[in-house]
């Protein structure tokens, strides 16, 4: 640990740690806790025996070990390009770990993937590219056919004490401060992972897959519950939320912004928003998505979405869509609901549905509504939004 603290802003630190107390351990004669005897040479080439009945069993738990494994790794790996600076592909990690696993059961290895001590020792080494670990195996390689009897003295304390120093500097409080700032339950999130990895430790993908799984709760629990918000015309022209401005809502024409997918997750609180309006303006004639939000519709959304339209035409309401991304208008054509709502009820922008449906009601009770303003030549003018 001395040595470690003395020499913290260089990157052969760590082996001169090993080296000096290796060299202190040996003239002492120290046979406490060591390393011990390490097996000379390299591992054999066998290819395995395969039986497919014994790889149908295997099967849930490799993959299982390969999601955690994964996970682990880009955690691992996401941490250190945060301070290298480098850009991370995790296809080509999955890549990398496969072709890894593979080539080492050829050598009767175990499964493996990154580690986060070992990685953090060879980042405090100095490591910033992949060639490192070609310099590592090749040291290690050497070691194991030359070096092994000098090993033994290694003391287990050492190794330890280099872990500790090297995890550490990987740790960041900052992050977390922040995450509980911009949102409490990702703070409370990130602090139950770090304690969780820290309590289970040495099972570090013990921690991670808790870390992911409520995240993952997390994610789910906002996604089925988006915002929504009614629409009205603010004194200075634009468009904004009408309850988080203090504005009234029209009576005849509900202008809602729906800010979500529309999936299986959140269809049914997507249909209780349009019958909430329904219930909550007794004069409603019309219902305008702004649907910049939708950007994914699956099977039940669509189907949410006919039935709703149906529900509310067959009670005299119609139903307009605006600012609708490409993907979400390809999906409703290909299942034939574009038609079936109707080509001429989708807007490019809010103001041009609001024109439409302007020239169709009196001109008294138009400009008497929170939606209105005047536009050049029914265009929109510098409001179209």
């Amino acid at each position: 640990g001395i040595i470690l603290l003395v020499m913290r802003f260089r990157f052969e630190k760590i082996l001169v740690a090993a080296i000096v107390t290796t060299a202190v351990s040996w003239f002492f004669g120290y046979e406490g806790d060591v390393v011990g005897e390490v097996p000379r040479g390299l591992p054999a080439f066998a290819v395995p025996d395969l039986d497919i009945d014994m790889a149908s069993n295997l099967a849930i738990g490799a993959a299982f070990i390969t999601v955690i494994g994964l996970m682990e790794a880009m955690s691992i790996a996401k941490s250190i390009a945060t301070k290298t600076r480098q850009q991370l592909d995790v296809n080509q990690e999955l890549i990398g770990q496969g072709l890894s696993n593979i080539v080492g059961g050829l050598f009767q290895s175990f499964a493996v993937s990154g580690s986060f001590s070992r990685s953090a020792i060879n980042y405090e080494s100095g490591a910033r590219t992949g060639f490192a670990t070609v310099v590592c195996s090749c040291v290690v390689m050497a070691t194991l056919l030359f070096l092994t009897p000098l090993l033994s003295h290694l003391p287990q304390a050492t190794l330890a004490v280099i872990i500790v120093f090297a995890v550490l500097s990987l740790v960041r409080l900052d992050p977390v401060v922040v995450a509980w700032r911009v949102t409490p339950k990702d703070g409370a999130i990130a602090v139950v992972t770090f304690l969780a990895t820290l309590v289970l430790a040495p099972q570090l993908h013990v921690g991670i897959a808790i870390g992911v799984s409520l995240t993952l709760i997390l994610y789910l629990h906002r996604s089925m519950k988006p915002h929504v918000a009614y629409l009205s015309r603010h004194p200075d022209g634009p468009l904004v939320d009408a309850e988080a401005n203090d504005l009234a809502i029209d009576q005849s024409i509900a202008l809602i912004r729906f800010d979500g997918r529309l999936y299986f997750g959140d269809s049914s609180y997507f249909e209780s928003k349009i019958l909430e309006a329904v219930t909550r303006l007794p004069k409603l004639t019309f219902i305008v998505i702004d649907s910049g939000g939708i950007n994914q519709i699956d099977a039940t959304g669509e189907r949410t979405l006919r039935d709703t339209v149906s529900n509310l035409r067959s009670v005299g309401i119609d139903i307009y869509f605006t600012r609708a991304k490409s993907q979400f208008v390809d999906a409703l054509e290909r299942t034939g609901l574009l038609e079936h709502i109707g080509r001429d009820h989708f807007f490019d922008w809010n103001q041009h549905a609001l024109d439409h449906l302007w020239a169709q009601m009196d001109p008294i009770k138009k400009t008497r509504s929170p939606l209105y303003v005047p536009t050049p030549g029914g265009k929109g003018g510098i409001w179209a939004i």
